[in-house]
């Protein structure tokens, strides 16, 4: 993949993650959620996913890996 392929690929990949957020929002307001049950809403979301993928794992399994997942994001994003 040549770099200008990768660089426009990323880029459609952040305008989807962005899409997606954003309808996630209307969703929020069409049902007037607030902000707290706008991040319970978010947190169950994010476990049915993990939940999904490895349904052979236990509550708090899922939690730790969430819980990385969440942490390795933030470190890849702040070397960005």
């Amino acid at each position: 993949m040549s770099e200008q392929t990768f660089i426009f690929e990323k880029a459609k990949r952040k305008a989807k993650i962005e899409q997606t957020v954003r309808g996630f929002l209307k969703l929020l307001d069409e049902n007037k959620l607030d902000v707290e049950d706008g991040l319970i809403a978010w947190n169950m979301l994010g476990f049915t996913m993990f939940q999904n993928t490895y349904p052979e794992e236990n509550h708090d399994s899922i939690q730790q890996r969430m819980a990385e997942f969440s942490q390795s994001l933030y470190v890849s994003r702040k070397k960005k």
